[in-house]
Formats: C-alpha cells, sequence, structure tokens
C-alpha cells in the first residue's frame, strides 16, 4: 500500500513538474504577443512571478531527491531568463545619495492619484506633504500623472506657486479630456512635465480611446549645451472597482470569489490589454522618431513581462534593472510584484542610482534617477 502511494505521489509530481514548465514557458511569450489579440498570455505574463517561483520550488525539490528532473527545471529557467532579468534586479540595496553627482540629471515620476484625493477615505489632505516630498527629491524634473486641479481656487493656485519657489520654472500641462468627479467636486486633471531648466518645445497625442483621460506628452528640455526629450504617460487603467480589488486580495480563497465576479474581472483585463496594446505601440513610434536622447516616464498599468513594457521599452535603459533592487513594486496594493511606473532612458545616458520612496499618500510610489548624458 505504502509503495503504491509512493507511485501515485510521483506520477503526481512529476506531471505537475511538467505542467509548471509548459505554463512557464509559455508566460515567456507575452512580452512578444500583441496583449489584445493573445489575452491568455498576457495573463500568463501578469502571474510570471509565481510561476517563477513555483518552478524554484519544484527545483528544490528534486534536487534534494538528485533526480534528473532538477536539470528539466534549470533548463526551463535558462531559457526564460531573459523574462527573469526583467523581474527582477540583481542588485543589493544602496542607500540614494541626496546630493547629486556633477553634470547628472535628476528625474522624478509619480502617479499623484489626484494628489492622494482618488483613493483618500478620511479627512487627511497630504497634498502639502506630497508636494514636500517633491521639492525635497532635488530631482530638475518633474514627470507626474494624474495631476489634480481642485475646483477651490487655494489649493487650484498654491500648488504650481509653491514648486516655482523651489525653482521649477518650466511646465506643460495637458488637461485630460473629461474632468473626474470627487467627492461631488467638479475638477480638472492633467499630466504634467515640471522642469528646472528651459522648455524649448512641447506636443501632446491623445490615445483614440474616447474612454481614456490622459495623453502622452512630450517637452525638449534644454540641459546646459543639451536638449533631452522627455516622454510621460498614464496607459489605460483597468478600472477595478472597490470591490474588485477586495475579491483580488482575497484570491488565494477561492470560495471568496463567484465565477461571475472572477470573469468580469478577466474581461476588463483583457479590454485594458487591449487598449495599452496600441498606445504602447504609438509611444514606440514617438519614441523613435525623437531627434534628441529620449527620458520615458511613466505609469504604464502593466508590468515588466508584459507586450506594454517590451513594446514601449525597446532599446531604452530601465532605470530600475540598472541601479534597483529586488522585484521594485511600485503599485500598492495587490501583489508585491506591481512594478508598473518606470523610468527609461536612451543608451547615451549612464543610470548613476535609482530609488522608489515608499510613502502612502498616492496609491503608487514615487521614482526617481540620477543619469548622466555621456553621449556614447
Amino acid at each position: 500500500m505504502a509503495l503504491k502511494i509512493k507511485k501515485v505521489f510521483k506520477i503526481f509530481i512529476v506531471t505537475a513538474t511538467i505542467a509548471i514548465i509548459v505554463v512557464y514557458l509559455l508566460a515567456c511569450f507575452a512580452p512578444f504577443l500583441e496583449a489584445g489579440k493573445h489575452t491568455y498570455f498576457a495573463l500568463l505574463g501578469l502571474i510570471s512571478p509565481l510561476l517563477f517561483f513555483i518552478l524554484l520550488s519544484f527545483l528544490a525539490y528534486w534536487c534534494i531527491l538528485k533526480s534528473k528532473w532538477a536539470l528539466v527545471c534549470i533548463a526551463a529557467l535558462v531559457i526564460s531568463w531573459r523574462q527573469v532579468t526583467v523581474m527582477f534586479s540583481f542588485h543589493f540595496p544602496k542607500k540614494f545619495d541626496v546630493i547629486k553627482a556633477d553634470k547628472t540629471l535628476r528625474v522624478l515620476s509619480w502617479n499623484l492619484s489626484s494628489w492622494g484625493e482618488s483613493g483618500r477615505t478620511n479627512k487627511t489632505n497630504n497634498i502639502d506633504t506630497m508636494v514636500s516630498l517633491i521639492k525635497g527629491s532635488n530631482a530638475d524634473v518633474l514627470c507626474l500623472q494624474e495631476f489634480l486641479y481642485f475646483k477651490e481656487k487655494k489649493y487650484r493656485d498654491s500648488i504650481v506657486p509653491a514648486l516655482k519657489a523651489s525653482g521649477y520654472e518650466y511646465s506643460y500641462f495637458v488637461r485630460s479630456k473629461f474632468p473626474p468627479k470627487i467627492y461631488t467636486s467638479t475638477v480638472l486633471t492633467a499630466i504634467v512635465i515640471i522642469s528646472k531648466y528651459p522648455i524649448v518645445d512641447s506636443a501632446h497625442f491623445f490615445y483614440n480611446d474616447d474612454d481614456f483621460t490622459e495623453p502622452l506628452i512630450y517637452a525638449d528640455v534644454k540641459v546646459n549645451n543639451d536638449t533631452v526629450r522627455f516622454f510621460t504617460t498614464h496607459l489605460q487603467s483597468v478600472k477595478f472597482e472597490e470591490y474588485e480589488y477586495y475579491i483580488l486580495k482575497k484570491f488565494k480563497k477561492l470560495s471568496n470569489v463567484t465565477l461571475n465576479r472572477a470573469r468580469a474581472i478577466i474581461l476588463k483585463l483583457k479590454e485594458a490589454y487591449k487598449k495599452r496594446a496600441l498606445q504602447a505601440e504609438l509611444m514606440h513610434e514617438k519614441i523613435q522618431q525623437s531627434p534628441y536622447p529620449a527620458i520615458v516616464c511613466g505609469d504604464f498599468n502593466d508590468v515588466p513581462t508584459s507586450y506594454t513594457y517590451n513594446t514601449v521599452k525597446g532599446n531604452l535603459q530601465d532605470a530600475f534593472l540598472k541601479k534597483g533592487s529586488g522585484f521594485g513594486r511600485t503599485f500598492r496594493f495587490i501583489s508585491p510584484t506591481l512594478r508598473i511606473d518606470n523610468i527609461l532612458a536612451d543608451i547615451k545616458f549612464e543610470v548613476m542610482q535609482f530609488n522608489k520612496f515608499e510613502v502612502p499618500y498616492s496609491d503608487h510610489y514615487p521614482v526617481i534617477a540620477d543619469l548622466k548624458l555621456t553621449g556614447k
């Protein structure tokens, strides 16, 4: 009886190993397949880190048994190494030096989540704290998404002057197509590039989706004798409701998830993948057309193992992968693997350092990087 149980268990483990290897390798196709047409590959790409750790668990098991299946697991990891290297930054954590080195350009990108208003559930107002964090970062250029203009005059007129007082003299604001309503007060939102250096040219491109509110914008910034083109955007959100976030948080308890709600979540993901794919392709086209070295910042609303990220990144450097560490989570909820906010730079830049501020004011963490233009 014991031998029979052992045999059945081995068959089960071998079958499970083969299954996870196949699914994991299929997930590796996600960055290369247009997400709107291949939704299930995109979903596998989303859970690539989970699949990776499951595969590592099987590898550890087979190594303990000194089985040939360990070699099969290793082979799968080798084949997928490119996927691993965009999920994880292999550096030890390093303290961010607030004092900038000579001839470096400091860039900060942050989805402000309407200055923390869109997810606020109490009476605490974090605007002044968020502005202080931005000023204290000593960044030269700010790329800000979901920049909210309040209907109340005291807030509408205070944020920009506060930044100007800290040297941010130049700015390019593009208002969203449709003003949202928050706490019954109509407000205006914008996507913004703010700079201590002169902005000599700018443009914006609205995506074709009528229900999307923030465009792709760029500003040509004159940095001493060089011109750098800064792009920023906020790609299509999934637009989860609060109860859907709750479902995802409790997803490990399958009894909490009804089939209809799970299906609704997948449909929302599918629609967002389709729109982001088109937006990413437009971004790639505009980046390629830049006559100047480009820096691309923003909320991509997609993970590094996605078609969106792979399309936008192209031949650019990811500042996090160069100088960050770990998974680099930038979205505060759902999963520690959600790195969806990025700073990408032309290969003519050297990435000097990278950091994120783990602060609770927005649903996104701000990310910051020091870059040096080498011209190579």
